[in-house]
This record gives C-alpha cells, sequence and structure tokens, in this order.
C-alpha cells in the first residue's frame, strides 16, 4: 500500500493488474476518512478522444519500480 501523503504524485501514473496488463491512468484517489489510507482510485480507460473512468478497488494495491512508477491493483 502506498502513502495517503504521496498520492497527489502518482496522478496520471500507469495503473497495471496483477498480470503486469496496462489498465489506464490514475486520476484521483479518495481515501477513507476513517483511516486516512487510500480506499479507492479512479483510472481513466480507453482511446483519448473517448474514455471513462473506471473505480478500481486499492486494499491490496502496490507501487512498481521503474520510470514510469506504475501502481498495481490485486484485483481485475
Amino acid at each position: 500500500m502506498f502513502e495517503a501523503a504521496n498520492i497527489r504524485e502518482w496522478r496520471g501514473h500507469d495503473v497495471v493488474d496483477a498480470q503486469g496488463h496496462k489498465i489506464g491512468g490514475l486520476e484521483a484517489v479518495y481515501v477513507d476518512t476513517c483511516t486516512g489510507l487510500p480506499s479507492f482510485g479512479t483510472v481513466k480507460v480507453g482511446m483519448p478522444v473517448r474514455h471513462r473512468l473506471v473505480l478500481v478497488p486499492l486494499d491490496r494495491a502496490t507501487v512498481g519500480p521503474g520510470t514510469s512508477g506504475s501502481a498495481t491493483t490485486g484485483s481485475k
């Protein structure tokens, strides 16, 4: 799990599933107000002229190494 304090730095980075396939780009993160931990994120999927936002759980998300700084979600 990544820290909520650093979450602004991750906006726009790639989000990949557990198999390493790109889901899309991170748009926003929703933090649980009781725990202060990231709970859900919105990921922009689709083509640049036609895209949508998908809500993904971040309970098992990790931040991976690499130049893109991708976040991996535990579920699709």
